[in-house]
């Protein structure tokens, strides 16, 4: 059974005349009449008694219409929902992060202003520091993650969030044990704090002079997925990080940091906002990405 012949047999129920169907309907009574003729031999039943001047509905057609038009008017409603609620941003939106800073930096200081905005919505934020698995993780959005996301799975839909320059800093007093590098060759005899999802985890990224991007593998005693600014404060080897980070900022200007090998810093970092591929972006979404993007001039 085809919708539309339920629909179409529901209209001639009412008018008993499929001429009368087949003007309201723009059809031609052939057309009409085979409808409910495929619906008759989908059900295995005679709908109508058909007589000269009208059709009248037999006793299986009468119980056939009750469930017919019950079913037609939530396919209605249906459609007056959709319609209601095709531009309507509401709903919860799931956003997932790879470090606390995301939050608190792009999204704690606007977030009022957001939910004001879009009274029918609720957020709901998450962090996990190791690597994004969309086949367990059930997000609607994946904020800052690296360009791996979109290696791994394919089918996913980004936005570049960034792309900024990659930075080297140490401890002041990790420099004075283990001097202070000045190429890529110098850094044989240092350490570096690793990210433990890295592959391969104790590896510092470079830039040569010429722009290609080096992999430098060096002695790693820690390994972590958080706490690695404060673990370079406390000289424990050299990091990777954004310049532009507030945490970073904040240790340039307390002393607890120094940027090294400025020459040799990868330019081209770049994160992304992943959010799932579906035919038409769903309000929610397009509507968290437009309004958080909005904000990156104050980041």
């Amino acid at each position: 059974m085809q919708l539309r012949e339920l629909q179409t047999f529901e209209l001639v129920a009412q008018e008993r005349n499929m001429t009368r169907v087949a003007v309201k309907m723009s059809k031609s009574v052939m057309a009409v009449s085979k409808q409910i003729a495929n619906l008759e031999q989908s059900v295995g039943q005679a709908l109508f008694i058909r007589t000269r001047r009208e059709l009248k509905l037999t006793e299986y057609g009468r119980e056939f219409l009750k469930r017919c038009t019950a079913l037609n008017n939530q396919h209605r409603q249906l459609q007056q929902w959709v319609r209601s609620t095709e531009f309507e941003v509401s709903g919860e939106i799931r956003i997932l992060t790879q470090a606390n800073e995301v939050i608190t930096e792009n999204f704690t200081p606007w977030i009022g202003e957001f939910l004001r905005q879009f009274p029918l919505l609720n957020v709901v934020f998450d962090v996990k520091e190791s690597l994004v698995d969309i086949a367990q993780d059930e997000y609607d959005v994946y904020w800052g993650v690296g360009s791996y996301l979109g290696d791994r799975f394919t089918g996913l839909k980004r936005r570049s969030l960034y792309n900024e320059r990659y930075g080297i800093f140490a401890s002041p007093d990790y420099l004075s044990t283990k001097g202070i590098p000045n190429t890529p060759d110098d850094l044989d005899t240092h350490d570096v704090i690793g990210y433990l999802y890295n592959e391969p985890s104790n590896v510092l990224v470079l830039q040569a002079l010429t722009g290609e991007v080096i992999h430098k593998t060096l002695n790693s005693r820690v390994k972590a997925v958080a706490g690695m600014i404060e673990c370079a404060q406390s000289g424990l080897g050299l990091i990777n990080a954004l310049p532009k980070a507030k945490q970073i900022e904040n240790a340039i200007a307390d002393g607890s940091l120094v940027p090294v090998m400025e020459d040799y810093w990868w330019d081209r970092a770049e994160a992304f906002i992943y959010y799932h591929q579906t035919v038409v972006v769903e309000p929610k979404v397009r509507a968290f990405i437009d309004f958080f993007l909005n904000k990156r001039p104050q980041w």
